[in-house]
């Protein structure tokens, strides 16, 4: 079967039609590259002397509140790490009921973890590292919160 030549060019030219821009079409332009989005981190400490941080295992008022205002000025961040540094000539006893103020027992630092907690610092991002100085006289307490805007 022979197909006639009027056919077979009316179907090339209504198929080259098709592909071709119809009047008043614009190219699609490509999208603007995305902005770049960085993601501010934001370091915040606080220094505690020994002396006045504890009254036996547990946080004095004044601490409490040096420790307040670093949580509010978290407000609106993700708390990323909550750091625990003591620093300094601490006594580090693992049973001692001592008052001494320079005595660090786990329930002292367990009452700052607390105190964190209970503020909305996520548990498994509070972190305790000893740092050793001998150039430092007197042991303080630095704590450091690392965290970054809160995604809505």
């Amino acid at each position: 079967m022979k197909v006639p030549f009027t056919l077979v060019a009316t179907a090339l030219m209504l198929a080259a039609a098709a592909l071709q821009a119809a009047p008043g079409d614009q190219p699609v332009k490509p999208l603007p590259p995305a902005a770049e989005t960085k993601t501010v981190i934001k370091t915040q400490t606080r220094s505690l002397p020994a002396r006045g941080l504890f009254q036996g295992d547990r946080l004095t008022e004044s601490a409490r509140q040096q420790l307040a205002d670093l949580i509010v000025d978290a407000v609106g961040q993700e708390v990323e790490v909550a750091l625990l540094v003591p620093t300094g000539p601490w006594k580090i006893d693992e049973t001692s009921t001592s008052s001494d103020e320079r005595t660090l027992t786990p329930a002292r630092l367990a009452a700052v973890k607390r105190f964190l907690t209970e503020r909305g610092v996520d548990a498994k991002k509070i972190y305790v590292e000893s740092r050793t100085d001998e150039k430092i006289k007197e042991p303080r307490l630095d704590v450091q919160i690392v965290s970054r805007p809160a995604a809505d």
